[in-house]
């Protein structure tokens, strides 16, 4: 009994950093304090749909995130599934790579320096200059690439809070955008591209299936000794 009392100590002992910062979003949720880093995770939402459709060929538009917590990605070409699913599953991977690097802290420091980087220069290039989400996207980017290069130390804090703000909130998009209305999302607008509608929910749940393996899998690999 000893014994498992002295292993389960030390895993939590190795999550204690995931752990309090998640109690903490948690408990803040509806706070002024949590508030600019949720509108921030939405802007990443739309670097990733942006990203994407450079990756694939296309051309983006326009970024916009909103007061609401809403925003659009405005693109030209690329490839549409693709596109479409990395709003949702992008910012799910990027919070479960934050934390998978946590035992590789070289590489944490160059994933939350790219993430920084990009979020940046895309807001810059993308979205209208003088609204809230340019300023916050712009300096937003700056703070976590500027915590990248300080120190280990700075760069671990950055990209642990990080992680598991775009964890959560990926997980609430899940709740309230996939599960509730997939039919408005990402996934709708989707199904509606192939001209089934239907296939709104089936497409959720395969991101929700697949974005939960990943921070399934990053978790596990810190907890690994």
């Amino acid at each position: 009994m000893s014994g498992k009392i002295r292993d389960t100590a030390s895993l939590l002992w190795r999550y204690r950093f995931h752990l309090l910062g998640t109690l903490v979003a948690i408990a803040l949720w509806n706070s002024p304090f949590i508030y600019p880093f949720r509108l921030f995770m939405v802007i990443v939402h739309e670097v990733c749909h942006a990203a994407a459709a450079i990756v694939t060929g296309g051309e983006v538009l326009e970024m916009k995130t909103h007061w609401d917590e809403s925003g659009h990605t405005l693109t030209i070409g690329g490839l549409f599934p693709v596109i479409s699913a990395a709003g949702y599953v992008g910012s799910a991977v990027l919070g479960a790579l934050l934390i998978r690097t946590g035992v590789l802290p070289q590489l944490q420091r160059f994933v939350l320096a790219a993430i920084g980087a990009a979020t940046m220069v895309m807001t810059m290039w993308y979205t209208p200059f003088g609204d809230m989400d340019s300023f916050l996207g712009i300096f937003g980017g700056l703070l976590l690439l500027s915590m990248a290069i300080k120190s280990e130390r700075a760069s671990r804090a950055a990209a642990t809070w990080f992680g598991i703000m775009l964890c959560l909130y990926s997980l609430h998009d899940f709740r309230t955008d996939l599960w509730l209305y997939p039919e408005m999302t990402d996934a709708g607008i989707l199904a509606r591209h192939w001209g089934l509608p239907i296939l709104a929910y089936p497409i959720a749940l395969t991101w929700v299936l697949i974005s939960v393996g990943l921070m399934y899998r990053a978790l596990r690999a810190v907890g690994v000794k």
